[in-house]
């Protein structure tokens, strides 16, 4: 190959690699709020959504299911709006779920997401499922002993090891004091200051949209967005 065809080559090369996956890395793309959050797709977009959830959420697990595609194909990987998640936790197993979610790094936050609310109707109903004895034990001990508790009688320490973590990488997770109070102050935001009342919530622009919580609800506001 002589210098001109080679130089043509590799031009063609670098201008598949710039443009083909621009749409897609917008979806690929996660970074982490100030607030501590996963913005997924392009932090600096013009609109920023905002989900405030929570792991024990029915109505959470079927925004999961019904935006799952349709959000990132038909709105984050245009690169104009941002889609972040934020913990609204409501009780101990929350806590444990969200605690998992973001094991791994940022990199792994939206896979873990999805595979815990996707798989929310099977441990939900095992740990509801806990004999009385098993459950009188949850309380004793430090907060890390009672979320691997928690995450043992709830079979999510199952759910993670077929995600490819290890035991003793579960256990760090759920004892990561530094992760639990980011999804605590995320928590009494929306609480105190946003004055959020139920899950799922959203917000726009850190502004909560009223009497939206599903993705029937919220399609129409998107769509409606400025470009």
């Amino acid at each position: 190959m002589n210098f001109k065809s080679a130089y043509l080559a590799s031009a063609l090369v670098a201008a598949t690699v710039i443009a083909a996956p621009v749409s897609a890395q917008q979806t690929d793309r996660v970074t982490l709020s100030a607030m501590g959050g996963h913005i997924m797709g392009n932090p600096l977009a013009r609109h920023k959504l905002t989900e405030y959830m929570s792991y024990t959420c029915n109505h959470c697990a079927a925004f999961e299911k019904d935006s799952h595609d349709a959000l990132k194909t038909n709105f984050v990987r245009n690169g104009y709006i941002s889609f972040e998640i934020r913990n609204l936790i409501l009780n101990p197993i929350d806590l444990t779920a969200a605690m998992l979610a973001r094991c791994g790094g940022r990199t792994k936050f939206f896979g873990n997401h999805h595979a815990l609310l996707t798989k929310q109707p099977v441990w939900l109903k095992k740990f509801q499922s806990t004999s009385p004895e098993v459950m009188k034990t949850m309380n004793d001990g430090t907060v890390p002993e009672r979320l691997k508790k928690i995450a043992k009688a709830a079979g999510l320490d199952t759910l993670m090891k077929a995600r490819g973590y290890t035991a003793g990488q579960i256990d760090a997770c759920l004892s990561d004091k530094v992760e639990q109070d980011k999804i605590l102050a995320m928590t009494k935001y929306a609480t105190d200051t946003l004055k959020l009342s139920g899950t799922p919530s959203f917000t726009l622009a850190d502004q909560p949209l009223e009497n939206v919580h599903s993705w029937a609800a919220l399609r129409p506001k998107l769509v409606a967005l400025p470009q």
